[in-house]
Formats: structure tokens, sequence, C-alpha cells
């Protein structure tokens, strides 16, 4: 090859440098990165609630409201349990009426004071308004009784037979 040959295969090969240097970088069009999802679940014992007692009245008249003649036997009542010392919240559904057959109904209404925590069942308890979320804990075991009284004021002329209602209780940590 002759010099002049290589001078310009020379400043060929700068020449293709200097633009592989100088050109500018293609810019990036996405990027990725991951992290962990982690939970820890603790020891917690699931809640769970069971209805043991109807709330009963008994024969009422029509015309008079009558309540449950003793609140140990006739007061409905729910027995929950969870994890030990620990707050739950309670929260009662409550109906207006009681239906009959025919669609016939009768008034109910519960008090602030209707609402009943026992501790122990069937020993003393105390009253709590059940038209508002009670707040309570659990017993060293995890245990809860807990009842509901009410009123009700069948009119004059209701159509005899039997009445019934659903009452449902939540109670949630």
């Amino acid at each position: 090859m002759s010099r002049s040959s290589r001078s310009t295969a020379a400043f060929a090969a700068v020449l293709f440098a200097a633009a592989v240097i100088t050109a500018p970088a293609a810019a990036q069009t996405s990027a990725m990165a991951s992290i962990s999802a982690v939970a820890h679940v603790s020891g917690i014992a699931p809640l769970t609630a069971a209805g043991v007692n109807d709330l009963n009245f008994g024969v009422v008249a029509a015309g008079s409201p009558a309540t449950p003649a003793s609140l140990a036997a006739d007061a409905g009542r729910f027995n929950i349990s969870g994890q030990p010392t620990t707050p739950v919240s309670v929260t009662f559904t409550l109906p207006t009426v009681l239906t009959g057959s025919g669609s016939a109904t009768i008034p109910i209404t519960f008090g602030s004071t209707d609402g009943l925590l026992w501790a122990p069942y069937p020993g003393t308890h105390t009253t709590f308004n059940p038209n508002a979320p009670f707040f309570t804990t659990t017993d060293a075991l995890g245990n809860l009784t807990v009842g509901i009284s009410g009123t009700v004021s069948p009119p004059v002329g209701s159509t005899t037979g039997a009445y019934t209602g659903t009452v449902t209780l939540t109670v949630a940590y």
C-alpha cells in the first residue's frame, strides 16, 4: 500500500472514530424495576358469632306494649368468640315491625338500654344502646355474650297469631 493510501486510510479511521465518539446516544424508551409485596399475618383468632336464644315476647295482648318476661330466659342472645382481651365493635340491624300471617304487622322498638352485655351469662349484665355501635372487649378466654331486649306494641285489633322478625348482630375487631 502506498504512503498516500495509508494516510487516507488512517485519516478515514480517525474520522470514523470521531463520528462514533461524538454521535449522540439513542434515548432509552423503557425501564423496569421490581419490588416485593410482603405481609405478616398475626396470630389473631377469627371472630365467630352464634345466635343462641330468640328474642321472645311470649303471648301479648293487643293494645298493650310488652317486653320479655325474663332477660336471662327470653332476651335474644348471641355468643361471640375470638382473640382474648381484644376490643370489638358490636352493631345490630334491627327490625321496626314483626310480620304475621297475611302480611299483618306489629311495631317493635329498641330503647337505649335494650342492648345487654353479660359478664358472665347468666350473671350480672350491663346495658347499652343497640341502635348505635357498641365497643367492648372479649374476656380473657376470648368470649363475649351479648343480648337484645325490646318492646312490641300490638295495636288494638291486631290479627291473632305468631309474628316474627330478624335481629342481626355484626361483630368486628
